[in-house]
């Protein structure tokens, strides 16, 4: 996922500055953003080493499986993240590296420590934390004109928990197993398939709010229809209750409509005439 929210991150950049793109700004944000989520991860991967060593799935992951020393990579990412914070306030602006430093928090603690173990509603809220890149995307170039911002980190927000779930059906026995209680784990799995089209359907909503209230291309809008019509004819498919594999099948796809999604959003915001740009930072 660091990829995707990168890419959202950039995404979001580009549809702010419009053809008026400062590469320097561009390339900060790339470094700036890689550096975060990678602390981010990797602080993740130290809080999570123990449910991980229980699961087949994340054993071999380089803490449980006695690669990397726990404290070391509990430091690395801690730098990782100063140095990511510290990098946005000096050469980008100090709203992004608020925002950086707030989704290194969202996602460290309100969701890994608060909610993750406790809560089968983790998901959903952890959402906060996957989403928050569009906004900090945004705040390279402009600090108005939020609606637009808003709308993209809706559409990541609605379509992660039927992602996430598509995984933790196939792989129901590892949570089981590792006493994390992800909605497949502990509810109705017809219930979750049913929340899973909701949020789908919210989704595609929200990216045909986001089409219209913005200046993006009709390419946009044909693209996302597509893959908007497969994801919710997928979903709706999984509430017959498929087998493991038809799920691991509907999460791939989810990972294709969020890479297809950020990318025509890149798109258009480089090909769209409009910018965003009358009050930027820089």
């Amino acid at each position: 996922m660091i990829t995707a929210e990168l890419l959202l991150g950039v995404a979001s950049l580009l549809v702010a500055s419009g053809p008026s793109i400062r590469f320097t700004s561009l390339a900060y944000l790339v470094m700036a953003g890689y550096m975060g989520l990678g602390g981010s991860a990797a602080i993740n991967s130290y809080l999570d080493r123990d449910i991980d060593a229980l699961m087949p799935r994340t054993a071999s992951r380089p803490i449980p499986s006695g690669r990397l020393k726990a404290r070391n990579v509990l430091l690395f990412g801690c730098i990782l993240i100063v140095a990511s914070v510290l990098m946005s306030y000096l050469l980008i602006n100090p709203v992004t590296a608020a925002i950086i430093g707030l989704g290194s928090f969202l996602y460290l603690v309100f969701y890994s420590i608060l909610l993750k173990r406790r809560t089968p509603n983790a998901v959903i809220w952890g959402g906060l934390a996957g989403a928050i890149p569009a906004f900090g995307g945004w705040s390279v170039y402009t600090e108005g004109h939020l609606q637009v911002p808003l709308l993209i980190f809706m559409v990541v927000f609605f379509w992660q928990p039927s992602h996430f779930w598509n995984l933790s059906i196939y792989y129901r026995e590892d949570y089981v197993t590792a006493g994390v209680p992800v909605g497949p784990a502990v509810k109705d799995l017809r219930y979750i398939t049913e929340m899973s089209f909701i949020f789908n359907l919210a989704t595609a909503a929200t990216t045909y709010a986001l089409y219209f209230i913005t200046h993006l291309a009709l390419e946009f809008l044909v693209a996302i229809t597509v893959m908007n019509i497969a994801l919710l004819v997928i979903s709706a498919g999984g509430m017959s209750m498929k087998g493991r594999e038809y799920y691991r099948r509907a999460f791939l796809f989810s990972v294709l409509y969020m890479f297809v999604f950020i990318i025509c959003l890149a798109v258009s915001g480089l090909i769209s005439p409009h910018s965003y740009l009358s009050s930027g930072f820089l």
